[in-house]
């Protein structure tokens, strides 16, 4: 870590949070919620308890310390939280504070230093946003993967190359004018041209408009984290894989990070992105790397990359049917009338959606009711296919396993596309969404 970059996280700690908030709300970076990644990362086998020890590297303010360790305050797990940025290392302490976290292990060093400690090794390892400012990111990526266990998993995020662009062109334009300017004074300029941009910036188009701007100038740390970061790099998809490769690590699964929308996985699934049928079969065909790739030049709108890595090449395996002793459970929960609902409007198109832009079209009915009722986190995927077949299709004088097989592949595709559904072990580590519910709405 540079220097320049050490001084500017003391001058302004990233992101701007309140400690005091702390007491009306919790922020739950979804990439950091323990049911994804026991799902992506440990195929839903894994258990939480007093031993599992998750390291933030580079926490910042604490986002994801606070919400690792409020998941594993009740099973006594614990988290170390790794940050060389004193005034930093301040907001996050006293957030934990706030919330009566104790099980908080503070170490104020870079990833570097620690790694070079030689400590006890993670089941989990959070490091977003922080590679990407390391003069030498890949050799942050591999001291990370020596204090990572055998077993164990990281949560990554880094800058996008291509949904970045307008960033990159700012920093390209005003270069030029940092010179012999503190980073006070350049926080001053940017403000300033901030304050009178043209309508037709690229700037303004990718945040979205106006409000966009009008965010930024109420927030130092942002302007400056965005705009004026002495050390950044981007990825583009290829550029992840190769990444994670210099580690000797793999890509189990890309994910979200804004909340639910903007870079959910979703974004990278092309059948999400082409309508057209030919065309759809020819990019199918393709290595999945290649698909997503596409994806992310074709939305042009993927500012950052949040993923997570494993050292077993687990080759997307979560986007398949549930192995046969795994749960399927609703982690995002059907809210009280969605069954009525379905059984209501049978044979009629409605809507699922949760109520943050995510949206599957259907025609609904009262097997499909029938069937998603029994999504309870304790029927197996092998016990779901026997009710599926016995209890719910028309019995026939043929096998219907196959046919039942493949039912089921079809409604936990359309149910995980999303995250709505994830799989676990019966009455293993199954906690739901606590911001979504699911809802039916005739089209």
């Amino acid at each position: 870590m540079s220097q320049k970059v050490r001084e500017l996280y003391e001058q302004f700690p990233y992101p701007l949070r309140d400690p005091q908030q702390e007491k009306d709300r919790l922020l739950m970076p979804p990439l950091d919620t323990l049911s994804r990644v026991n799902h992506y990362c440990f195929g839903g086998t894994r258990g939480f308890d007093a031993s599992f020890r998750a390291l933030v590297a580079g926490g910042g303010t604490g986002d994801s310390l606070i919400w690792l360790a409020e998941q594993l305050r009740d099973v006594g797990g614990a988290v170390t939280y790794l940050e060389p940025s004193a005034a930093s290392t301040k907001v996050a302490r006293a957030r934990a504070e706030a919330r009566g976290l104790t099980n908080v292990d503070y170490v104020n060093q870079t990833i570097s230093e620690f790694a070079k400690s030689e400590p006890d090794p993670f089941d989990y390892i959070n490091c977003a946003g922080v590679l990407h400012h390391l003069e030498d990111p890949e050799e942050g990526l591999r001291d990370l993967t020596s204090v990572l266990k055998t077993d164990g998993a990281m949560g990554i995020m880094v800058y996008g190359e291509h949904g970045r662009l307008a960033v990159t062109e700012w920093r390209k334009m005003i270069e030029p004018l940092l010179e012999g300017k503190d980073l006070q004074q350049q926080l001053a300029m940017t403000r300033t041209l901030l304050s009178a941009l043209p309508e037709d910036n690229m700037l303004l188009k990718m945040g979205g408009g106006p409000g966009f701007i009008k965010g930024l100038l109420e927030n130092d740390p942002e302007v400056v984290d965005l705009l004026l970061h002495p050390v950044e790099c981007a990825y583009d998809v290829h550029g992840v894989y190769d990444f994670a490769s210099s580690a000797g690590l793999h890509v189990a699964a890309f994910t979200g990070f804004f909340g639910f929308g903007g870079t959910g996985k979703a974004h990278y699934n092309i059948e999400n992105l082409v309508r057209d049928p030919a065309l759809l079969r020819e990019l199918a065909a393709k290595p999945l790397r290649d698909q997503q790739a596409f994806c992310e030049r074709f939305s042009g709108a993927m500012p950052l990359h949040a993923f997570y890595l494993t050292r077993e090449d687990k080759g997307q395996s979560a986007e398949v049917l549930p192995d046969a002793e795994l749960a399927p459970y609703f982690f995002v929960p059907p809210n009280k009338t969605f069954f009525d609902d379905l059984v209501a409007l049978a044979g009629q198109p409605v809507l699922i959606e949760d109520g943050s832009g995510n949206a599957v079209d259907l025609t609904g009915g009262p097997d499909l009711a029938r069937l998603l009722a029994v999504f309870d986190g304790k029927n197996s995927v092998a016990r779901i296919i026997t009710i599926l077949r016995d209890e719910i299709l028309d019995t026939q004088p043929i096998d219907m396993n196959s046919i039942a097989i493949n039912t089921l592949g079809a409604v936990w595709a359309l149910f995980h596309k999303f995250d709505w559904m994830l799989a676990a072990k019966p009455k293993g580590w199954q906690k739901t969404d606590g911001e979504r519910t699911l809802r039916v709405r005739k089209v």
